[in-house]
Order: C-alpha cells, then sequence, then structure tokens
C-alpha cells in the first residue's frame, strides 16, 4: 500500500510537470502581465456560474418530472382501486344476483380506496397544493357521489337481491363521471 502511494506520488509529479511545459511551450490563455485581481475573480465566477447553472436546472427538471410521474401514477393507482368496485357491480350485473358478501366485498374495496384518495390528497397538498386546489375537490365529489351510490340504501338493503339494468345503467353513469375527474387530474398534473 505504501509503495502504491509513492507511485501514485511520482505518477502525479510527472503529469504535472508535462502538464506545466506543455502550457508553457503551447500557451492556449496568454494573461496581461498588468492583469487585476478582479479580473481573475470574474473570470472564474463566469465560469463556475456557466458550470453550475445548466446542472442546477436540469437537476430541478428532473425532481419536478418524479414528483409529477409518482402524481400519476399515484392517480392510476386510485382509479384502479375504483375500478374493482365496478367490477364487482358488473360480475353482480352479469351473475343477475348479489349477495351479502358481495355487499361486504363491495364497502371493504371502499374502505381500502377511501386510504388510497387520502394518501392522494396529501401527495397533492404537498407537491402542488394550489395548482391542484379545484381538481382535488372535484375528485372528492365525484367520490363521495360514487361511494354513497354504490353503498347506497338500496343496494346494501336485504331486498336487494339482483343488480337491475336501471341500477347498473345509473352505477356506469355515476363511475364514469369519476373516471372523467380523475383522467382530467393526470391531464392537469401533466401541464403543471
Amino acid at each position: 500500500m505504501k509503495y502504491l502511494k509513492i507511485l501514485l506520488f511520482i505518477l502525479l509529479f510527472i503529469g504535472a510537470v508535462a502538464i506545466g511545459y506543455f502550457i508553457k511551450s503551447y500557451p492556449i490563455i496568454e494573461f496581461d502581465r498588468k492583469l487585476k485581481i478582479y479580473e481573475v475573480f470574474n473570470l472564474i465566477l463566469t465560469a463556475t456560474i456557466g458550470l453550475s447553472i445548466p446542472f442546477f436546472i436540469k437537476r430541478w427538471i428532473e425532481d419536478s418530472r418524479h414528483v409529477k410521474n409518482n402524481l400519476i401514477n399515484e392517480l392510476k393507482d386510485t382509479l384502479s382501486e375504483i375500478i374493482i368496485v365496478k367490477s364487482k357491480i358488473k360480475h353482480c350485473f352479469n351473475e343477475n344476483a348479489i349477495s351479502q358478501r358481495d355487499k361486504q366485498q363491495i364497502i371493504v374495496q371502499f374502505e381500502e380506496t377511501d386510504l388510497k384518495l387520502n394518501c392522494l390528497d396529501e401527495q397533492f397538498k404537498e407537491s402542488y397544493n394550489n395548482e391542484t386546489k379545484k381538481i382535488r375537490e372535484e375528485i372528492k365529489t365525484e367520490y363521495f357521489n360514487y361511494w354513497r351510490f354504490a353503498t347506497g340504501a338500496e343496494i346494501m338493503s336485504e331486498n336487494f337481491n339482483t343488480v337491475s339494468e336501471n341500477y347498473y345503467r345509473s352505477h356506469n353513469e355515476v363511475f364514469n363521471k369519476l373516471e372523467t375527474k380523475i383522467k382530467q387530474a393526470i391531464n392537469k398534473v401533466h401541464r403543471i
């Protein structure tokens, strides 16, 4: 290890001598002997700013892109959670029967989706609070309407044993409004 350090020092010294000789023999930048000290600092400062600004701007853009991608993925995950409820109701409509177990699964899925939606709302507040305030409120309103429709007294009553065509059609309308709001939020995040 000691010999490696000595060898490295010798190579570094030889390299420095070679660079010094090259610069003396073939000057790339010639300095005026009457050069003032503030001009040297000005040159160094200009070079530092010129090299550091692109680095910081690139990093800022990449950080912003990662935040946006994360929010978009969360929106897509929330939509997929809600689609599970829609699929369950569609399955019950196709089977022409809905059991208490199906109803319980719908309620449990909404509880999971509530947690996901709350997490999403917090992430929006943390990242783009003012820019997304309106769309967050619209998503919450449409989600609440969908939740109320899909877990309302009509479907959860013991007498509700089949999903009628009218109920299914109304369900799809309410779901599509929510889905549209979530997709609009995805587009808004892209434009921020």
